[in-house]
């Protein structure tokens, strides 16, 4: 049991270690958090609109999490897209940004347990 966790807290400092060198900009924990559930959709292959993002937690009110999604989509880690047929409906999609970053925290967590 005790090696999990040295791995997890190697893999923790890295990831400190990654923020502090300012090759993305940081995330505070409530953005990591939303990348976290909206990775969710993005790895199902599955579209998710402003307003579905909105509600996809009852941790956090739904105006801290638009106000987080526009904070994210300010750092380059989303973008809106307008749907095809109705322009009223946005996705909330990831950038090349977002996809560098989940790259970098998985090679982090293959070092870590290395």
């Amino acid at each position: 049991m005790a090696k999990y966790k040295e791995i997890y807290q190697r893999f923790l400092n890295l990831a400190n270690a990654v923020e502090e060198l300012a090759e993305f900009p940081v995330l505070d924990p409530v953005e990591q958090k939303m990348l976290a559930l909206l990775s969710k959709y993005w790895s199902g292959k599955q579209k998710i609109t402003v307003v579905e993002a909105m509600h996809m937690t009852n941790e956090i009110s739904t105006s801290t999490i638009f106000r987080y999604l526009k904070k994210l989509r300010q750092k380059g880690y989303i973008e809106l897209v307008v749907d095809d047929f109705d322009n009223r409906v946005k996705y909330v999609s990831a950038t090349a940004q977002t996809d560098s970053y989940f790259n970098k925290m998985g090679k982090l967590m293959m070092k870590a347990t290395s």
